[in-house]
This record gives C-alpha cells, structure tokens and sequence, in this order.
C-alpha cells in the first residue's frame, strides 16, 4: 500500500521502507508518507490526538495472513492468527474515524479504482498522480521493498484465495484459536463453516516461530518503550 500510494499520489516526501510513525519527520516536510505495521496496536493515543496524522490500514483475510512467508524466513509462516486478531481489534477501535481507513486487500486485488475512489472521498487533500488500476506500470522502487514484496507484480484476485496452498498451516492455527472460524463469518470472508471440509484428512502443521506470546516482562517493556514514544510524539507535535 506504500508503494501505490507513492506511485499514484503527490507527497513532499517518504521514507525509504519502513519508519514509525513516532519519529520525527524531517523538516520541511508537508505531506510525508510512512508505514510501520506493528505501529497500529499502539497508535491510539497519538492518533487520536494529531488532526495531521491520517492512516490507512489494510485488512486480509486471517487464513491468508498466517500463510505468509517473508523472504528472510522463507522455511517458516511469517505470522499468527493471535498476531493478527491484536492487529484486526486495534482496526476496530478506530474504525470509522474521518481520519483513519480500513482497506480490504481483497477488494484493493479485486477493484483497485473502487477503493482508490473511496479513498479519495474520505482523504480529498491527496493529489492524484496516477491509477491504483495501472500499478506497477513504469513505477521503481527501493530494493529493500522489492526483498519485502517478494517483487513487484500487478494486481491478481487469484492471491486473495493463496491460502488453500497451505492447508496445513491453516489447520493448525485453526487447532489453536477456533475463533478463528467465528471471525470469518463475522467478518464476511465465509458465510458459514463449511469451508473447513477442504481440510478433512489434512495433516496439520505446527511451529514455534512467532507463535507464543511474549513473556509478562517483555511486554512490560514493549509497553513502556511506547508510552515514552508517544509521549515524545506528542511533545515535539505540540499536543
């Protein structure tokens, strides 16, 4: 979403890949564009206390989410299902702030000039410079997003449903958070459970990696280390 939003709109500046959102933006700058995922489940107060500060937050389908891999891990599933529920319920809490949307990844694949008009609608400062519809045609970018995105290809709906390539996977997590078939349906991505035939007789796959929940100390200092930052970030704002 950082790169569309780069090649189709007018900004004084970015940074480079990632950069959170509660470092000081360079001086000078208007209208500066940044992303940092883990940011979202600690932005709430920052956020809402910045009239300047505008997000974009991208929501997909659970099953897919845990299926991901990243290239500097290509053996293992990049996330979890518990992962990604702390990030959907801090979606939720803002969802339906004038300054805050939430895009589909299935709808963006699907429908780039539909989103790309809502986004518009809710967000009229932005200048627009190019169609989502037309990405990546004649866009370069950073190597360190290529690594990231595994390359640079147009859009394709057939990704939204990658996840039936992980069988596997997606029954393990589903073993660990039966939440999880509650959560589709709210959510609309299945109308009921009768998706889960498709994994009658799979084999469930399991990992240690990113799967267990920090320590009481770790999250301790997770929480303290943003509590300064935001506190900081609204200090050097004036809020």
């Amino acid at each position: 979403m950082m790169e569309l939003m780069w090649a189709s709109y007018e900004f004084s500046g970015r940074s480079e890949h990632e950069a959170s959102m509660f470092e000081p933006i360079p001086t000078g700058e208007t209208l500066y564009l940044t992303k940092k995922p883990p940011d979202t489940t600690r932005m709430r107060k920052a956020f809402l206390a910045d009239d300047e500060l505008f997000v974009i937050a991208m929501l997909r389908d659970p099953r897919a989410a845990v299926s991901s891999r990243h290239p500097i891990k290509p053996g293992v599933y990049f996330s979890s299902f518990r992962r990604w529920q702390k990030y959907a319920d801090a979606m939720e809490v803002l969802n339906g702030h004038p300054r805050f949307l939430v895009v589909r990844y299935e709808d963006l694949v699907s429908d780039p000039d539909r989103v790309q008009t809502a986004l518009e609608e809710q967000f009229d400062f932005l200048t627009a410079k190019g169609r989502f519809a037309d990405y990546p045609e004649g866009v370069q970018v950073s190597e360190l997003a290529r690594g990231s995105l595994n390359g640079v290809r147009p859009f394709d709906p057939s990704r939204i449903d990658s996840w039936r390539q992980h069988l596997p996977r997606v029954k393990g997590q589903l073993a660990v958070y039966p939440e999880l078939l509650e959560i589709l349906v709210q959510l609309d991505y299945e109308p009921n459970a009768d998706w889960t035939s498709i994994l009658d007789g799979v084999e469930t796959y399991a990992q240690s990696y990113k799967e267990e929940e920090p320590n009481w100390l770790k999250r301790q200092e997770t929480s303290l280390r943003y509590w300064f930052r935001s506190r900081r970030y609204l200090r050097d704002r004036g809020l």
